[in-house]
């Protein structure tokens, strides 16, 4: 009681504070907080309040009226959780898987769910696993705050009682059902409200939205959900957005396989653009319930828009455009990228246009996924959940060194930090991270994470734009997607120079603040056509893909952008991160490296015994092949 009675104080301190602007930074002149009081119901007030808020130019997670480090820690496994090794770190933030139903996660039934769906009975909710979640987390760290990861497929019993709701797979919820939209928000508020009351309200900061195939709101059938119910849902949407289009009914998929590059089908473009649009419909209905249960009080957010990185239209995932448009929701989430299957000398981005995501006010919430040297396949660290061997391919394996298992942390952190995105580590299976260094490392960057919240400048100091085109890709083949804007992200990495992504439906917001711009879309959509205008009206310099020049080298790209007056970094092909705080470089292969900054500045290393400190305008090291180092900068 004392708690809750300490904790409205500092609520009611916060409301004033943020009223007059005491806790925040200035705010950059085209950021535009959603940190305000009067949009906030004290009747469903639990303790706790988070939003998106500016700090250092950044939209950053507040709580309570303070900027607060989103480092958070996550396992599917919970009884196999390294909570209290991780709380020992300085971690207080924690995600926990939360299941309507009790189901594996994507469309197949090969393996068991992590635990019991709280509607596997109809009419009998049961919230225990849910509270013992959380109490287990609480065990290990009384003062965390806790973001459900809220999973809303739908139990057994619905798919049997909605035979004409289902998707392609025949047995999992159709995307495009109004009754399964209904069912989940029902349960989205049952959740919620026995969340608020429970002793527990005070701790949770935020919900993450989650459903669709694995959790990241892909078709189950990954066919565009594609089937009877889709057709009166389709009709609908024509009805509604285009009503003089001439067409009704499903389209012939078959068409987006043929010879080419694109498609040139109306009707086919209007269905796949039907089936994200539905989708991003769907998350955008339970993230206003989420909002309006929790009186506004905590953030909301989803995965969702993997434009870069998804190359089939027949996922559902590309109307980032209308989740980024929402009121209702404060962050987007994505894995690090999986390019070249963890390719270890790759750049792991994020897989949406992030920079859209920032520049619409939005927190970029990166899942920080990395297979170590500890990890197993889950028949082997978890045999119950995966009896029949299925989960081998590849990308399921750990490193082989504990050395390379370090690196690929620093490197995802290194990317985080200089972007300004929340993350967590996700230790899928339980004990991926739980050795001493790698457990010191995320101290570590706990703390450095924790003091960059307190940086004047966190903003991108990119002087080069990339915009890829979603619009496009409801006419693009899969393999011309994948050889643009999902491969070409490889050798940008590679080209010394930090770059910014958008969505080039973005492009006249933000053009004019660099020096380079750089399209990777070989199709000429009306937003495309747009931009291109603009920059052959004011003689801006620009490089794009096409049909017959599907990506650039990173000497290609480090030489346009030479070209154009912006800074080269480095001029070998490794990867660096930069902002006016930070910067990491990532070796690609052995050598000495050198980086040129821009001007003299002061340099220390950090996560290292005796680092490099220099005051220089370059920096020269000698590094071994996939080696990340970090430095903080002052002038």
């Amino acid at each position: 009681m004392i708690n809750r009675i300490i904790s409205f104080f500092l609520t009611a301190v916060t409301v004033v504070c943020v009223t007059f602007n005491f806790y925040r930074p200035a705010k950059s002149a085209e950021f535009k907080s959603d940190y305000t009081a009067g949009e906030r119901n004290m009747e469903k007030y639990c303790g706790v309040y988070s939003c998106v808020g500016d700090c250092g130019g950044v939209p950053t997670l507040f709580v309570n009226g303070k900027p607060y480090p989103a480092a958070a820690y996550m396992t599917y496994l919970e009884e196999y959780n390294n909570y209290t090794q991780f709380a020992d770190a300085g971690y207080e933030l924690f995600s926990v898987p939360v299941l309507f139903a009790g189901r594996w996660i994507s469309s197949t039934e090969l393996f068991k769910p992590f635990h019991s769906g709280i509607f596997d009975k109809k009419g009998e909710p049961d919230f225990s696993t849910l509270d013992s979640s959380v109490k287990r987390i609480l065990d290990a760290c009384p003062e965390a705050y806790i973001f459900p990861r809220v999973n809303v497929s739908m139990p057994y019993w619905w798919i049997e009682e909605n035979p004409d709701c289902l998707d392609g797979t025949g047995k999992r919820e159709s995307l495009f059902s109004p009754e399964f939209r209904e069912t989940a928000a029902r349960m989205l508020r049952q959740t919620i409200d026995h969340v608020n009351k429970s002793d527990y309200a005070s701790h949770i900061v935020g919900y993450q939205i989650a459903g669709g195939n694995t959790e990241e709101w892909f078709h189950f059938d990954l066919n565009a959900g594609y089937c009877k119910t889709a057709e009166k849902a389709f009709n609908a949407y024509l009805e509604k957005y285009y009503p003089d289009c001439g067409f009704s009914g499903l389209p012939d998929l078959s068409l987006l396989n043929k010879k080419g590059s694109y498609h040139k089908n109306e009707k086919l473009a209007r269905y796949l653009e039907f089936a994200s649009r539905a989708v991003a419909d769907d998350i955008c209905c339970l993230c206003s319930v989420a909002k309006e249960e929790t009186g506004r009080n905590v953030v909301v957010g989803t995965f969702y828009g993997y434009s870069l990185e998804v190359s089939s239209s027949f996922h559902g995932t590309h109307a980032l455009k209308t989740i980024l448009e929402s009121d209702n929701i404060d962050f987007i989430c994505s894995p690090n990228s999986y390019i070249g299957i963890r390719n270890m000398n790759a750049d792991w981005t994020e897989m949406y246009p992030a920079d859209s995501v920032r520049l619409h006010n939005k927190i970029c919430m990166q899942e920080c996924d990395i297979r170590t040297h500890l990890t197993k396949l889950l028949s082997q660290s978890a045999p119950e959940y995966d009896e029949g061997e299925n989960m081998t391919a590849p990308i399921w394996h750990g490193l082989e060194t504990k050395d390379q298992s370090v690196s690929m942390i620093r490197k995802s952190f290194s990317r985080q930090l200089v972007k300004g995105n929340g993350f967590w580590w996700f230790d899928m299976w339980g004990g991926w991270y739980n050795d001493p260094d790698l457990l010191d490392e995320m101290k570590q960057m706990k703390d450095i994470y924790t003091d960059s919240l307190t940086k004047h400048n966190r903003k991108s100091i990119a002087e080069v734009a990339v915009f890829a085109d979603e619009s496009s890709y409801k006419y693009l083949t899969e393999s011309s997607l994948r050889g643009t804007a999902f491969n070409q992200r490889e050798n940008l990495g590679f080209a010394g120079v930090p770059y910014d992504m958008y969505d080039v439906s973005d492009f006249e917001a933000v053009y004019q603040n660099y020096k380079a711009i750089i399209f990777v879309s070989d199709l000429k959509t009306d937003y495309m056509s747009r931009a291109l205008e603009i920059c052959r009206k004011n003689h801006i310099k620009y490089i794009s893909t096409t049909k017959q020049k599907k990506n650039f080298s990173s000497s290609e790209l480090r030489a346009f952008c030479a070209a154009q007056g912006v800074h080269i970094w480095c001029k070998s092909d490794d990867i660096v991160y930069v902002n006016d705080n930070y910067l990491a470089i990532h070796s690609t292969d052995a050598g000495e490296k050198t980086i040129y900054l821009n001007g003299v500045k002061s340099c220390r290393e950090l996560l290292a015994q005796n680092g490099i400190q220099i005051t220089a305008d370059t920096i020269k090291i000698s590094m071994k092949e996939n080696e990340t180092k970090l430095f903080e900068i002052t002038e």
